[in-house]
């Protein structure tokens, strides 16, 4: 009896974080993972991940990644657009270029992965996007103005994704995050004038009385991506601990 062929899922941002447990997450469910990030030297290597050097801000650069992934593993079923970038200031405070950086990396990214991959999946019989999205595009928080923008955008983009791609047996759907304990997560709280209490609110403000682990948000991918939930499309997941719970 002849087996399957093996999945590829290429997954965008994974030198740490949330996008190193996607990558571990796929790859051990058996999946062909090609992983990318900016940076040459990721800070956290995944065993059997096929880790490529890709700013997706350069629309070349994607294709690249893209056609790549297909022509070293012959499929394409599952894209993850992880990747992104995060400004704060106000309206006021945030330049055009900071505008255009974070929408470069945040929408229009996600949106040319998609074009990209879409093709492939529809020869393969369909696929699956997963956008990696945020809390923050369904409400807001202080100084974050372009990032809240962009996250809202990303999910408007999923759902039309959806509804123009499921006729190809393509799944489009995003994911939101709350706080998930990164190094960028920890960032911040460095940053405040007194980081202890400003983890300890953190956590105090989730019903589940902790921060989401990267594992959380990699465990509801897969499953999102997997064959128990071929009815799922065009609609947002939210993993956050209950964060938002009294916000709707």
């Amino acid at each position: 009896m002849s087996s399957s062929p093996t999945r590829v899922a290429v997954i965008t941002g994974t030198s740490r974080g949330i996008g190193t447990a996607l990558a571990a997450a796929f790859a051990a469910e058996g999946y062909a993972v090609v992983g990318c990030g900016r940076s040459a030297d990721p800070d956290v290597h995944v065993a059997g991940v096929d880790y490529r050097r890709c700013d997706v801000s350069d629309p070349a650069a994607i294709r690249d990644l893209v056609a790549g992934a297909v022509a070293t593993h012959g499929r394409l079923d599952v894209l993850v657009n992880n990747a992104a970038v995060e400004v704060e200031g106000t309206v006021e405070e945030t330049t055009v270029e900071q505008w255009d950086e974070v929408l470069a990396v945040n929408v229009r990214a996600p949106a040319l992965l998609a074009a990209a991959a879409i093709p492939h999946m529809r020869a393969a019989g369909g696929g699956v996007i997963l956008n990696v999205a945020s809390v923050d595009g369904t409400w807001a928080e202080p100084r974050l103005p372009a990032y809240c923008a962009s996250k809202g955008a990303l999910l408007a983009l999923t759902r039309a994704m959806a509804i123009d791609h499921g006729t190809d047996n393509i799944r489009c759907m995003s994911i939101c995050p709350g706080y998930v304990r990164t190094e960028m997560l920890e960032q911040f709280f460095a940053s405040q004038p007194d980081p202890d209490a400003a983890r300890a609110q953190g956590i105090a403000m989730h019903p589940l009385g902790r921060l989401a682990e990267p594992s959380d948000i990699a465990d509801l991918a897969v499953f999102l991506a997997g064959d128990r939930a071929t009815y799922l499309t065009g609609h947002s997941y939210v993993a956050d601990g209950g964060l938002t719970a009294g916000h709707v």
